[in-house]
């Protein structure tokens, strides 16, 4: 088999920064793309592109101190921040310098890509399209919180530090009356994962601990929702 075939065969699709795949450019598009983009302007103006959500925006090399107010203040002359999601490190929740930044339109989105190489703090950030990936549905936390579903007394306890026992559980729920408490385990290395279910007798139960949203436990703030379903 000639040598060029070979290479032809090792190679593998191509994938960005974030770990998502990009679309294969078919011969001869990737010119006619680069002429596109070349037009003598200001570098923001992009085509619109299926693979891209078209309102987010990435944004990293944040500094680890800075606040949700910083942020916003960065993009406050290209349009306001509909939502921003900051993404933290799975064992210490602190912020990891990155965050998904949302606006009301494509074309403020596009426009924020101008502060690209901007300074915040002592650091340049980059900001950049915010991929799509088909093959993976989005993430929960990323979504509207759930709605309470009648009849279900069971609440998600997210955010815990990985140290956390059941016993821990029950005394912070102390006031309300508990059926039991569910922790989710990694399949694979048993590990804890850092978020529970908590069965609860009655409503009043659960109301009691919806009230603890945000409260610390173990130096973590705990994210409390209502779960769409439970045992009983």
């Amino acid at each position: 088999m000639p040598i060029e075939e070979r290479k032809k065969k090792k190679k593998r699709g191509r994938k960005d920064k974030w770990g998502q795949p990009v679309p294969a450019v078919v011969a001869g598009e990737e010119e006619e793309q680069e002429v596109e983009l070349d037009d003598g302007g200001d570098g923001v103006d992009e085509p619109q592109d299926s693979s891209y959500e078209p309102n987010k925006v990435v944004v990293s090399g944040m500094p680890y101190s800075a606040t949700e107010d910083q942020i916003r203040s960065v993009f406050e002359d290209i349009g306001p921040v509909q939502q921003l999601q900051l993404s933290k490190f799975p064992d210490s929740g602190d912020f990891r310098g990155l965050a998904f930044v949302s606006f009301q339109t494509e074309e403020i989105a596009i426009s924020s890509l101008k502060l690209d190489g901007s300074k915040m703090g002592n650091r340049f950030i980059k900001v950049e399209r915010c991929r799509l990936d088909p093959r993976r549905k989005r993430k929960s936390e990323f979504l509207s919180e759930p709605k309470k579903v009648d009849g279900c007394f069971s609440a998600y306890i997210g955010n815990l530090s990985y140290n956390v026992t059941e016993d821990d559980i029950r005394e912070c729920f102390a006031a309300s009356n508990i059926d039991s408490v569910r922790f989710a385990i990694n399949k694979t290395t048993g590990a804890f994962r850092g978020f529970c279910h908590v069965d609860f007798a009655d409503d009043e139960s659960l109301e009691k601990a919806m009230k603890k949203n945000q409260v610390e436990l173990h130096g973590r703030p705990m994210k409390i929702a209502y779960a769409v379903s439970n045992r009983h």
